[in-house]
């Protein structure tokens, strides 16, 4: 008997043996290039990319489908959207009604996971830690094939997707480009948004879905990549594993074969709508990605739009005809749109706009464009080729357009194709493209339309009146409070409010140097990084918001920064950085000055000197205030119709007391600020709050040899000021439940914001018990509020709960959302109904084990870039930490208790202390506007 086992076990191995060998037969190995390889899964034709970088524990595992919006027809638009959305849904294998959805199971690993759709493809990925490879595969092959597709699931999704149509009609924009292409593209596919027209969104019958998953859901229609932490054949092993029962696609998938027919004139489109800016677009079709022609035409936009000395921003930010202006060619698989853009303040007129982007091109056409130009847009794309491949998820994201275009490859080999480009060939395709009869222009023209706000004071309405992907962002989450501009193609004004950056960490992050240069605290960390760095910094403005009055002093002064140095006037010194491929970000909260940037390890001796010149030696001239202050208005008059916005200023309002750093002010208010800015406030405020006395860098990636120190020394030698002291703030009082409504006509989605004052500190003990108890209830697809106001209820795109306030002071909490105004009232029920249960019951056992796992295991994907390691170490030495806090902050969440997270609930949530803000298209009960 033993004799017949061992002769079996014998046996056993050989075939295993030879099993393996077959299975290693399977993958065939197509090409390799840039340290990606490709392999043709010879089962099923399914195609593999891999790049292997063992430096740190994650990877993105990533599959693209062909297959996109433009392989739909009318009466089926947006239904790959819809299907994208319906993948999370779940299968037999995975989902809710068992306790491990996708979202669940993959979240609770730290992963960080979404999925998008274009036009010519659709993708899923995850960023996780490589322990958890087999994971990602095992639900990516599950999902290719078995998925549920659920009628009620659908019913509940459709809801969803249609607000998230909803947040993209609030956009001028957004509202313009999709008309501008429907508009270009009568015929052709690419007619459509990808989300697809509001009726089909609405209409398309679960079986239309279903239909289209299985004729184009199939493995030989599919790109599976795998970047970062593996083995090789342990992937091979792990693909059988997972795909290997897969078919082939039993059918011939379809291919639409519509062409565009020829145009024989100019094109026009006029959208109405109320608003506080113009904009003017002007697209000519061009052909695809992999045209011989589009280098020379990503070359003229470059030539046209980016950067103080383009064309455009000379031509109308700059003369103060325009407050942005830009030039994009897009890189779609079969045709695409030159579009020129021009934001404008009402004083402008459209058609002048119009005939002034017309001129601009007639004289392009007719002198062409500088070798000059030309190899400064070459040096700048090249560079940022480089610095942008920061990390697999980056990496993942950028071979999925060239998988969709047709040829992954030109993720490479993009960059050699523009170094071909000749101020000839740029000549060439503006005489042969940018043509008036093949052009397309849309005017939105803002019909003016001012906000009410009605306050009932003392009003508690937080008890339901009936009784008991991508994700939003957490945009207005004010960590500082939110006075940060920063520019756009050094033209358009956005309010970006500082992120938290405290969970990400990875062992490579605990060997750094710290040490103070030039009066300067500097932390440098060595990662696997190769060629490159990322620099990120501050300065305190220490009790700059109770020193001053205008708080807008801070933002204008960074602005101005980039105007021009004694040095070199504003074209040579944007035109310096071009060349290097580098930006450098100087922007202001009233807490801080921020300051970023990455750049080829080379060059880093000539950035430190152009970034000790911005802060050392700025211009300050009086007309380039004056444009900024125009740029600045024209932003924030773009917010007056904002529900978001003005949402997020009265929740704040409602809270703190005005003068307390997290009090917002109004729109007006701050339009009040800002042009009353004088130069004198702008060179007082760079005189006492620039200077080392509190600036902090951090330098990580590939630092060896990269000098930063004696870079430092040099620059910065003999440079003094700043201040020291912190920041004063006085208590604030929770105080008693009240509603807002902000009336905004003619916006299809609505904004709720509900929260209250809870006093804590980043420093207190509290906080981390609270940031679990918060992060259960609203924080990403496996939050409670996703789970059920979104998933189960199908009432909003995006819900979630978020901890705001400046870190140092008295923070508050809060639950953003949006709605469709007819569906306010009732997701407004539905948010109530979970928020009291958290309250009451606290969460479970079972839940805080995820958070922990999920927010531990986050931190490894955190700290796979040197952005993510930049930013959380600055965070901590902020704070007064040492970077090897990066060791002791998991530690700290796992020590936490289920008693201290319910704990910390009941201690700072009060049910009738809510304050309630609903924005947008309501009356001033509540009710949508007829």
């Amino acid at each position: 008997m033993k004799k017949y086992i061992f002769a079996g076990y014998c046996s056993l191995a050989f075939c295993t043996l030879l099993s393996a060998q077959k299975k290693t037969d399977n993958f065939i190995k197509i090409k390799e290039l840039g340290g990606i390889e490709e392999y043709l899964y010879k089962p099923n034709g399914m195609n593999i990319l891999l790049l292997q970088d063992n430096a740190s524990p994650v990877a993105t595992v990533q599959i693209v489908y062909r297959v996109g919006s433009k392989n739909e027809v009318i009466g089926n638009t947006g239904s790959t959207h819809l299907l994208e959305h319906l993948m999370f849904k779940g299968s037999p294998k995975f989902n809710k009604n068992n306790g491990n959805s996708v979202t669940d199971v993959l979240q609770n690993t730290g992963a960080e996971m979404n999925a998008t759709t274009y036009y010519d493809r659709t993708n899923y990925y995850e960023t996780l830690p490589s322990d958890k490879i087999g994971l990602a595969l095992e639900i990516e092959a599950d999902r290719m094939r078995n998925c549920s597709l659920l009628k009620e699931d659908k019913e509940a999704e459709m809801t969803v997707v249609r607000n998230e149509f909803e947040q993209g009609e609030n956009d001028p924009n957004a509202l313009l480009y999709k008309e501008i292409w429907a508009t270009a593209y009568m015929a052709h596919p690419y007619h459509h948004t990808t989300i697809g027209w509001k009726s089909d969104i609405e209409k398309a019958p679960i079986e239309v879905l279903r239909n289209f998953y299985n004729t184009y859901y199939w493995p030989d229609n599919a790109t599976l990549t795998i970047i970062g932490d593996f083995k090789k054949e342990n992937v091979f092993a792990l693909i059988e594993t997972y795909f290997g029962k897969i078919t082939k696609a039993p059918n011939v998938m379809p291919e639409p074969y519509t062409e565009e027919p020829q145009q024989y004139g100019p094109r026009k489109i006029t959208i109405k709508k109320p608003g506080e800016m113009g904009v003017v677009f002007k697209a000519y079709k061009i052909p695809g990605a992999l045209h011989q022609d589009l280098p020379a035409l990503t070359i003229l936009s470059q030539i046209m739009g980016s950067g103080a000395s383009a064309v455009l921003n000379k031509t109308f930010v700059d003369t103060q005809m325009g407050i942005y202006a830009y030039a994009n060619a897009s890189n779609l698989k079969e045709v695409g749109l030159f579009t020129v853009g021009v934001g404008f303040s009402t004083s402008s007129k459209p058609e002048d706009i119009d005939a002034k982007i017309s001129e601009v091109i007639a004289k392009i056409q007719k002198d062409g464009v500088t070798q000059e130009e030309v190899d400064r847009v070459v040096a700048q794309i090249s560079a940022q080729t480089i610095l942008s491949r920061d990390g697999s998820g980056v990496i993942a994201s950028g071979l999925t357009e060239a998988i969709a275009a047709g040829d992954w490859t030109d993720f490479f080999t993009g960059v050699e194709k523009l170094k071909k480009v000749t101020p000839g060939d740029v000549l060439r395709v503006a005489q042969k493209y940018l043509v008036e009869d093949q052009s397309t222009t849309g005017y939105f023209i803002p019909k003016q339309s001012g906000a009410q706000e009605q306050t009932q004071p003392g009003a508690n309405n937080f008890m339901p009146e009936n009784g008991p992907y991508y994700f939003r962002d957490p945009k207005y989450n004010h960590i500082e409070k939110s006075a940060q501009i920063t520019t756009v193609s050094n033209t358009a004004i956005v309010k970006t409010p500082d992120m938290p950056a405290d969970i990400s960490t990875d062992k490579s992050a605990s060997v750094y140097k710290r040490e103070k240069v030039a009066g300067i605290d500097v932390v440098s960390v060595k990662t696997s990084a190769k060629d490159f760095v990322t620099v990120a910094g501050s300065i305190s403005l220490g009790n700059f918001t109770n020193e001053n009055k205008n708080s807008m002093i801070s933002s204008l002064t960074a602005s101005m920064l980039s105007k021009g140095t004694t040095r070199n006037d504003k074209f040579k010194f944007s035109e310096k950085l071009q060349k290097l491929g580098v930006t450098i970000n100087v922007s202001a909260t009233t807490a801080k000055i921020n300051i970023g940037f990455k750049c080829l390890k080379k060059d880093l001796d000539q950035v430190i000197v152009l970034l000790a010149e911005e802060l050392r030696y700025p211009l300050f001239d009086a007309k380039e205030l004056e444009n900024l202050k125009q740029q600045f208005i024209g932003g924030i008059q773009q917010s007056l119709n904002d529900p978001a916005e003005k949402g997020n200023i009265a929740l704040t309002q409602a809270i703190y007391p005005k003068g307390n750093p997290n009090y917002s002010l109004t729109l007006e208010e701050e339009l009040a600020n800002v042009k009353s800015v004088s130069l004198e406030d702008i060179k007082a405020f760079h005189a006492k709050y620039f200077g080392p006395s509190s600036m902090h860098l951090v330098i990580v990636g590939d630092t060896d040899g990269a000098n930063l120190n004696s870079s430092l020394k040099k620059s910065f030698a003999n440079w003094k000021g700043g201040v020291t002291e912190s920041l004063k703030f006085g208590e604030v009082t929770k105080g008693a439940s009240q509603t807002t409504v902000i009336t905004i006509a003619e916006k299809p989605s609505a904004e709720l914001f509900m929260g209250q004052y809870t006093g804590l500190k980043r420093a207190d003990a509290d906080y981390i018990p609270f940031f679990i108890a918060n992060y259960t209830l609203g924080g990403g697809f496996a939050g409670r509020l996703m789970q059920t106001v979104r998933d189960n209820d199908g009432l909003t795109y995006g819900i979630n709960s978020l901890i705001g306030g400046n870190i140092t002071t008295g923070g508050y909490w809060y639950i953003n959302a949006s709605f469709n105004p007819s569906l306010f009232q009732k997701g407004l029920d539905a948010t109530i109904v979970q928020v009291s249960k958290w309250v009451k019951e606290g969460i479970t056992a079972k839940e805080l084990e995820n958070k922990k796992t999920n927010l531990i295991g986050s931190f490894k994907v955190g700290m796979a870039t040197t952005e993510g390691i930049s930013r959380t170490i600055l965070n901590f030495v902020e704070r007064g930490l040492e970077p090897d806090y990066i060791e002791q902050y998991p530690k700290d969440i796992d020590k936490v208790t289920l008693e201290q997270v319910n704990a910390a609930i009941k201690k700072y949530i009060q049910l009738d202390k809510m304050i309630t803000i609903k924005s947008g298209s309501l009356d001033q009960n509540g009710n949508p506007l007829q």
